[in-house]
């Protein structure tokens, strides 16, 4: 099925324009029209590491059987103990002096890491199964279900200013389940396949993703914080509380691309973080020594816990523990993991390695279609080489707009100062472009 028809299907199951619907039907319509191409690394992310890079995926779908288990980690309280206080701000000195690993243009920032997450598929009545998918989610409440713990290795190569397409691969390990009631759950469901240890995907991807724009951050850590827990910095969002805070400096903190003075502050944000423990010396995922800090959410049962090399200020890894038994469905004991990642590699390469899908490495041709000329406003994600044509492919068959049938506006492409991005809006001219801090998109040379 062709891009535009996929659209136009899909935009016709949309509410009409209404200001309260516009950021839904956006977030929508860009996950449909990525959807078109992916197989789903993204939509299995662990959900309780659901701040990712969002990356257009091209190549042949695969559908999802299993979905992440949702494990949320929210509230929180009490004061940072100062021996982790101590420890935090020691490595925020050490981190000072790192240098950030920041590709430049044209480049790819390749990282490899090791990780395991749940997978989760409820148990229904003979007759009453169906597929459950990261957009067609199981209703799990009360519902008995079964979980897995799938390892993966990942190998991601992203063109930091999206001027390349990039590639991600993943090869899965053995899975297993943590606690012997999630067996006899699967056992009771039919025993359906579990993920193949050693299936390899391999995929091109499209765009920057949601790098952290540092230009514009405050070093000063209490700054710093008040941008996080105002939940004020672009590509990181997350409930409110403490503990979600907690969980977005972690993010924060495995962009090893980030200025040294940022990741500093971020190490002095958690010292000043209430509910944070220090665990002292502990073994990463995969047995590296470091140095462990957690937040622990009594309510919901679960710890996060960031590890670290005081040494480097590198961050090794994090995990997500059971605190109690029942947690979640899961009669386990304490300390069982449910969820983790070793982040094993990261450095800046030229190229995205041997045997690589087709498309990866070549100049990415993505193109922001919008419907209206607002940043903010839905956009429809597509590839084409020429990005007025493109786009008004989509509107004449009515995927844009369906309340105005299959018709075209008056279309200006801009892009930004870097001629990378392709940004096309329903305009009467190229001032549209200097109204929002872009450039006209100058037309290729035949």
């Amino acid at each position: 099925m062709k891009d535009v028809e996929l659209l136009r299907q899909f935009r016709e199951a949309l509410p009409s324009a209404r200001d309260e619907s516009r950021e839904t039907a956006r977030a929508a319509l860009l996950e449909r029209t990525e959807a078109a191409g992916r197989t789903g690394l993204e939509g299995r992310a662990p959900a309780w590491r659901s701040r990712r890079v969002r990356l257009a995926v091209a190549g042949v779908g695969i559908a999802a059987v299993l979905v992440a288990l949702p494990v949320a980690i929210f509230g929180g309280s009490g004061r940072v103990e100062p021996a982790a206080a101590d420890i935090l701000r020691e490595t925020a000195v050490v981190a000072a002096t790192r240098e950030a690993t920041t590709p430049g243009p044209g480049e790819f920032l390749y990282t490899r890491s090791k990780s395991a997450y749940l997978t989760a598929t409820p148990y229904l009545p003979a007759g009453e199964r169906h597929l459950c998918t990261g957009r067609n989610p199981c209703d799990m409440t009360g519902a008995p279900q079964w979980s897995a713990l799938r390892p993966v290795v990942r190998e991601t190569w992203v063109s930091f200013d999206g001027s390349r397409m990039g590639r991600a691969r993943e090869v899965s390990g053995e899975a297993r389940f943590v606690s012997e009631d999630q067996r006899r759950h699967w056992v009771a469901a039919g025993e359906p396949p579990l993920p193949e240890a050693g299936h390899v995907e391999d995929m091109t991807l499209s765009g920057s993703g949601e790098f952290v724009d540092a230009s514009g951050l405050p070093t000063d850590p209490v700054s710093l914080r008040e941008l996080i827990e105002a939940r004020k910095i672009p590509g990181l969002s997350g409930p409110p509380g403490e503990a979600e805070t907690f969980v977005l400096i972690g993010d924060m903190l495995r962009g090893t691309y980030l200025p040294a003075e940022i990741r500093a502050a971020l190490y002095e944000v958690t010292a000043e973080l209430p509910g944070v423990e220090l665990l002292g010396k502990v073994e990463d995922p995969v047995g590296r020594p470091g140095m462990g800090v957690a937040f622990t959410d009594e309510k919901r049962g679960t710890r996060q816990e960031l590890i670290f090399d005081p040494e480097t200020s590198v961050l090794l890894g994090e995990r997500v523990s059971l605190v109690r038994s029942g947690v979640y469905g899961f009669e386990a004991p304490p300390g069982t993991p449910i969820g983790y990642t070793a982040y094993l590699e990261s450095k800046v390469v030229d190229s995205v390695g041997k045997d690589a899908p087709a498309g990866a490495g070549a100049t990415d041709n993505t193109v922001n279609c919008y419907d209206r000329p607002s940043l903010g406003a839905s956009t429809a994600i597509i590839h084409g080489d020429d990005p007025v044509a493109t786009c008004a492919e989509v509107w004449l068959e009515g995927a844009m707009d369906t309340s105005r049938g299959p018709s075209s506006p008056h279309l200006v492409a801009c892009t930004d100062a870097d001629q990378i991005s392709a940004h096309v809006f329903p305009a009467s001219s190229s001032t549209v472009c200097d109204r929002l801090g872009l450039v006209p998109l100058q037309p290729k040379l035949p």
